[in-house]
C-alpha cells in the first residue's frame, strides 16, 4: 500500500515561531512537536522524522494534523483530568 507524502509549508513568520518554541519551548514535548514540524517542512517524510524523534508514525501524523488545524496552540499540551497538583506555584 502506498502512502502519499505529506508535507507542511510554512511562512517565514511560522519557522520563526516554531523555532522558538523548539529553542525555548518551557515544556519537552512542545519543542519535540515543533522540531518535528521543522524537520517536516524541510523535506523530511513522516516515516524519517518517526525514526530522528524516537515517536510513532501517527503520532507524527497527529501533530501535522494539529499544526495544520490549530498552528502552534494545536502543538500545546491540554489540560488532563487527573490529581491536583500536591503543590501550588507559591
Amino acid at each position: 500500500m502506498s502512502r502519499r507524502l505529506r508535507f507542511v509549508s510554512l511562512t517565514p513568520d511560522q519557522q520563526r515561531i516554531l523555532n522558538e518554541a523548539y529553542q525555548y519551548g518551557e515544556k519537552r514535548a512542545l519543542r519535540r512537536r515543533a522540531h518535528a514540524i521543522l524537520l517536516n517542512h524541510k523535506g523530511h517524510t513522516i516515516n524519517q522524522i518517526r525514526d530522528i524523534i524516537g515517536v510513532r508514525r501517527d503520532t507524527v501524523s497527529t501533530w501535522l494534523s494539529q499544526w495544520e488545524a490549530d498552528g502552534i496552540e494545536g502543538l500545546q499540551d491540554k489540560p488532563r483530568e487527573g490529581r491536583p497538583y500536591l503543590l501550588s506555584e507559591s
